[in-house]
């Protein structure tokens, strides 16, 4: 960012937008714009049948070499054809193919000092690439002020049969785990017994567990344990995230797990 002074010998900040524009059509084709200041950038892909993958990078280094990913959300108004993904899941890498004709990324890159966006795969065709750079907010408002979950799963099973659940891990990007649910559903009269069953589960800071006591319980009723971890949810341990319910004699098990994904 560009300095001045006014009348008063104050420092004034000038707004600054870069532009820059390039065809991707072989391996490694890339696109580089400098970045000085910016607080986000707007990546605009024109596809002429391209087939490949587009990777987003970064870096932070005087010479411009050592670049790192660095996550792009979607606009989802800009996008046509495809399959297009959730406006706030954070992605490094995109593959293309034909059918996917207009792409719109927003991409954070403030502290940066170069963008990168380039071909690492490619079948054929070719692509045009247009990114703005500029200290203005997201297009995407859900990075502004927002951090919603994007990604949900569950898991049951069998009366009587363990049920184990599944955060896949993604490379470099980490689980924000947003809230979890258990729920013990007694599909025959249970008897009592003093031995509690405890839910286990891995990923998670601290390791949180869950008891469910053996009490008498009917046909149809059901127990509830819960997680909510606040609008920020809770930054899990690299790796993937599991929660391990065991075999309990006369129970399903449900698991749901509301999560998303961050740097």
């Amino acid at each position: 960012m560009s300095t001045i002074k006014n009348d008063l010998g104050q420092v004034v900040p000038i707004r600054e937008r870069r532009s820059a524009q390039a065809t991707l059509a072989a391996l490694n084709n890339e696109l580089v714009i400098d970045l000085n200041g910016d607080a986000y950038a707007l990546v605009y892909v024109q596809s002429n049948l391209f087939v490949g993958t587009l990777e987003f990078t970064g870096c932070v280094d005087e010479a411009g070499a050592l670049f790192f990913p660095v996550p792009a959300y979607g606009y989802l108004p800009g996008h046509v054809g495809g399959t297009v993904p959730p406006s706030n899941q954070p992605i490094l890498t995109e593959g293309l193919i034909a059918t996917a004709l207009v792409r719109v990324y927003s991409i954070p890159v403030g502290q940066l000092r170069k963008l990168r966006i380039r071909a690492s795969a490619f079948t054929s065709g070719a692509c045009t690439v247009h990114v703005v750079t500029d200290t203005n907010r997201s297009m995407n408002i859900t990075q502004n002020d927002q951090n919603p979950a994007t990604l949900c799963v569950t898991a049951t099973a069998a009366v009587g049969v363990a049920t184990t659940l599944t955060i896949p891990a993604v490379t470099t990007l980490r689980t924000f785990l947003d809230s979890l649910e258990i729920v013990r559903s007694a599909t025959a009269a249970l008897t009592a017994s003093a031995t509690p069953v405890v839910v286990t589960t891995t990923g998670i800071p601290g390791t949180p567990a869950f008891t469910f006591g053996q009490d008498v319980a009917g046909i149809g009723i059901d127990k509830v344990a819960s997680l909510n971890c606040g609008p920020g949810g809770i930054a899990c341990n690299s790796g993937a995230v599991t929660v391990v319910c065991p075999a309990y004699v006369g129970v399903i098990w449900r698991v749901n797990a509301v999560y998303h994904l961050g740097g």
